[in-house]
């Protein structure tokens, strides 16, 4: 991320002050101090390979982190913690990522997911409790909200809350895929709160600690990357809570759920950053050394077309991550669809650069040894966690069907780019008249509004990071680096708007459901339809050996 001191807008005058610079300039010197010693132990401590292949961090590495505050980096200096701003957290997690993107995982979803609703919403009691702890990494914090039948869609929650006869609650449900859970002290839960007449109140978050009674794990989910640390299954049967234990409000639980997920989706677009800044030097570094047939590779002009999108969107990602940083450190409220445009955005970029570095270093591109493919691996999982590009981008392109005030303060005064959103209406205008006028190649008008928000999305993505670009102050300069990456922005932005009113590509593609299906079904008589079922290792324990009942 930009590393220069913040140069205030003209909007933000008025709410600095001397004090705020000089907690900003302690924030940011901490953070000078911890990139400078990740660099070093980086080099000197930290096998990330290993770490994949054994699929653990080793434990001495979250020493070391806990003891350099970085498990705690926001927690307030009065619990022993960091108390970093955002921009400067960001700026260590950006870090990290350029490092390992295993280990800029780890140390997010301990930050953001396990300590910032403790932080942000817990009761007095259990903040004075669990922060110190939790600031030092003498235990690590985690966040279980993913069910088997509520992924994208938390609000169809199935665990439920119900009263206790002895006061409090009683938990229980099932959670999925809950990242360090079973290596924690405290996980972060949500529930449907239930009156004593089984009536819903609300989805409601709690703080749970290990080790109390009806909390159970599951073995670990064997993931595809991010295999350094563990994701299980969690099981509440009947687990007992106390208001002690709550997270804000009865029946707040998904605001609380909301911001560890929205800081969290900033946190992945600073992750993307540091691991494509990564990707890139690594091309650069082969592709100086390699000669081919034609010469240099770096002299290429495919080479250097992919380098120059790369750094482009570099530039770009940047300026947004950085933007929506200082807007929270000075207290401006950021719409959900900015955290949304860094995570997708983010995501997408960096597993276009991942994928651009194996497919340049050709044969070696697949040697494991050469970092890549787990780079390759461990990038997959951010289009995915904290809710699909897809369904992120179907949920901006509704949001802008019926523009909400927030949403244009947000590109003419916080972004300060009214231009951008004139463009952007007039854009979406287009689209709506498009897919409402007709409806071919989809068979009825609800496919074709689900496509038309599907791909206003991703136009609104671009959107907010061309805003990003043309309201900051680098835009008023002679920054050539700064120009070009806007005319890359605006490329991609016009791309995606005539795609969403193009039908001839879908066209060739689209077809019923049935024929869908039928079509699918036909391939079972060239390629058979199997499934394995040759055993493989025996995980389970001898019964003569384990206690009864169990």
């Amino acid at each position: 991320m930009l590393t220069n001191d913040l140069a205030p807008k003209h909007n933000l005058n008025n709410l600095i002050n001397q004090a705020s610079l000089t907690q900003s300039d302690i924030s940011k010197n901490k953070a000078n101090q911890l990139i400078e010693w990740l660099r070093n132990y980086a080099s000197n401590r930290i096998n990330s390979r290993l770490i994949d292949e054994r699929r653990c961090i080793p434990p001495y590495i979250i020493l070391d982190f806990g003891n350099q505050g970085i498990l705690g980096m926001q927690v307030p200096q009065e619990y022993g913690g960091l108390g970093l701003n955002t921009c400067d957290a960001m700026r260590v997690i950006e870090q990290l990522a350029g490092i390992d993107i295993t280990l800029a995982t780890f140390v997010s979803i301990n930050n953001f997911m396990g300590i910032r609703p403790i932080l942000k919403s817990a009761t007095p009691t259990l903040r004075q409790e669990l922060l110190p702890i939790l600031a030092q990494g003498r235990e690590l914090a985690a966040f279980a909200l993913t069910e088997p039948g509520a992924g994208s869609n938390p609000r169809e929650l199935a665990s439920i809350g119900v009263p206790d006869v002895k006061g409090g609650w009683r938990l229980s449900g099932k959670k999925i895929w809950s990242s360090t859970a079973s290596w924690a002290g405290v996980i972060n839960t949500f529930v449907k709160v239930v009156d004593a007449d089984h009536k819903p109140i609300g989805i409601t978050g709690f703080t749970l600690r290990q080790g109390t009674s009806g909390l159970h794990h599951e073995p670990e989910a064997i993931t595809m990357g991010m295999r350094g640390f563990v994701k299980n299954t969690v099981h509440l049967d009947e687990v007992p809570v106390s208001s002690v234990n709550l997270l804000g409000e009865i029946g707040s639980g998904m605001a609380v759920a909301q911001d560890a997920i929205s800081i969290t989706r900033l946190a992945i677009g600073a992750k993307s950053l540091g691991a494509m800044k990564r990707c890139a030097q690594l091309i650069l570094r082969y592709a100086t050394r390699r000669d081919v047939a034609t010469g240099r590779l770096i002299d290429n002009p495919l080479t250097l077309v992919r380098l120059g999108s790369i750094t482009a969107a570099i530039t770009a990602l940047e300026t947004l991550i950085t933007r929506i940083a200082e807007l929270i450190d000075h207290g401006y409220s950021v719409p959900g669809e900015g955290y949304i445009a860094c995570k997708t955005l983010g995501a997408e970029l960096l597993w276009q650069a991942a994928d651009n570095l194996v497919q340049l270093l050709g044969g070696r591109g697949y040697i494991e040894t050469n970092i890549a493919p787990q780079m390759l691996r461990d990038a997959r999982i951010f289009r995915i966690f904290d809710g699909p590009t897809e369904t992120l981008n179907m949920f901006l392109g509704s949001s802008l069907l019926q523009p909400r005030e927030e949403l244009q303060n947000f590109f003419c005064n916080s972004l300060n780019a009214p231009s951008v959103w004139e463009t952007l209406k007039a854009a979406i205008a287009q689209i709506n008249a498009r897919w409402s006028e007709s409806i071919v190649p989809f068979n009825d008008v609800t496919a074709a509004r689900r496509w038309a928000t599907l791909a206003t999305g991703e136009m609104v993505n671009y959107a907010i990071l061309l805003a990003a670009l043309e309201g900051s102050d680098n835009h008023h300069s002679s920054n050539q680096l700064h120009s070009r990456a806007i005319d890359w922005v605006q490329t991609q932005f016009d791309i995606t708007l005539e795609k969403a009113l193009n039908n001839e590509e879908l066209k060739s593609a689209t077809q019923t459901v049935d024929a869908t299906t039928a079509l699918i079904s036909s391939y079972s008589e060239t390629i058979g339809d199997l499934q394995q079922t040759f055993p493989g290792e025996d995980t389970s324990f001898d019964e003569l050996l384990r206690l009864d009942n169990l």
